[in-house]
């Protein structure tokens, strides 16, 4: 394998502050608010191309199959997460394209299938975003029976072997597991590039476990947002993976971002479309489906858990000025974070002053080296 095929993926670049875009497929955040993101194809190139240019590490879709609180409402309005890919791949250079797969619902040797050809397309640019499944209405949709929590990693085990060797292995493969039955499988044509990146945010032991021996790439959200604890989390995190796997994974974040002109204006900003204009119905809908004791769960836990879903999708808040917010991502990682998924509540404007106001100061301070140029 030529050292061309081994470093065409920037998820595996030099960068010690890695950044991604994520969600454009469909948007993140729950809100009625005006300025709320409505992915067309047309918008989704743009922003592609525009963080390619701008040397973001990442394009990572968000996948829904099934909205949430009832039949057409907004939040089932994503892409599907391959075609996206292919048609993203085409119009990009250097970005990695990566998809959320749901394994419950997506059968390893179709997602081998499509992931080689997204592969091929990009020019080993492909990665993927594992989903264990918790949304019980969206599986029982394929006639699937939802599996209890330590079912869904074992299936996901099973999956991860499955598309590893059918990635690898240039024969067709048996199988037999406690998930999969498979007889002479094969996947055509092959990627002559390494397998995907692999991603996933397990928060439980058994999916810190999963994440640290099947994946690349370890999402987790802050128990308590204080730098010391943080570098705590993340270091527990890390030093897992290296003891009981003998590997070094990526330990990433994702965060919503409110740029503006004071911290102030930009709080103000968050409040008018979580609280004013915010979505309660898709948020409330959100945290029954995801969380099955949240009753149980004091009043302002889920508070705080309501207020960062709807701000988007439960990310971290880096709010402010440009200087603002280049100094929460300083913070981050210097608590050890690799890298930081971003949203937007308007993606391309918002990706727009980022690349010009944010980008210069993480360069300046030695978190990323300036993009080169395309072609």
């Amino acid at each position: 394998m030529t050292n061309d095929t081994q470093n065409r993926n920037p998820m595996r670049g030099s960068n010690r502050l890695k950044l991604g875009v994520f969600g454009v497929n469909g948007g993140a955040a729950f809100t009625n608010h005006p300025d709320r993101f409505q992915a067309t194809w047309d918008n989704n190139a743009r922003i592609a191309k525009m963080a390619d240019r701008l040397g973001i590490e990442a394009l990572v879709s968000a996948s829904r199959w099934k909205a949430f609180s009832k039949d057409n409402h907004y939040s089932g309005d994503l892409f599907e997460t391959f075609t996206w890919a292919a048609a993203a791949a085409a119009v990009t250079e250097r970005i990695s394209i990566m998809s959320t797969v749901h394994l419950s619902v997506i059968h390893p040797i179709i997602a081998a299938k499509a992931a080689a050809t997204v592969d091929l397309i990009s020019k080993g640019r492909f990665g993927m975003n594992l989903v264990c499944g918790w949304y019980r209405e969206e599986m029982e949709m394929f006639g699937s029976q939802m599996l209890g929590h330590d079912d869904r990693y074992g299936l996901a085990d099973e999956w991860v072997q499955v598309f590893s060797r059918l990635w690898d292995e240039q024969a067709g493969i048996d199988f037999k597991g406690d998930f999969y039955d498979l007889k002479k499988a094969i996947i055509q044509p092959k990627s002559p590039y390494p397998k995907p990146i692999l991603m996933n945010a397990g928060g439980s032991d058994r999916g810190r476990e999963f994440a640290a021996k099947q994946c690349d790439v370890a999402f987790i959200i802050p128990q308590d947002p204080r730098p010391a604890a943080l570098k705590k989390q993340v270091d527990h995190y890390r030093d897992f993976a290296r003891e009981k796997y003998g590997k070094e994974i990526q330990v990433w974040m994702s965060s919503y971002v409110v740029q503006r002109d004071s911290m102030e204006e930009a709080r103000a900003y968050v409040e008018d479309y979580v609280v004013t204009r915010g979505d309660d119905e898709g948020v409330d809908a959100f945290i029954a489906n995801n969380i099955g004791n949240a009753k149980t769960m004091p009043e302002g836990v889920i508070e705080k858990m309501k207020f960062a879903i709807a701000a988007g999708y439960g990310g971290y808040p880096v709010l402010g000025t440009a200087q603002d917010i280049a100094g929460t991502l300083a913070m981050m990682s210097e608590a050890g974070v690799d890298g930081v998924l971003l949203t937007w509540l308007d993606y391309e404007a918002g990706l727009a002053n980022f690349g010009e106001s944010v980008l210069p100061l993480l360069e300046q301070a030695g978190l990323r080296d300036p993009a080169s140029p395309l072609g």
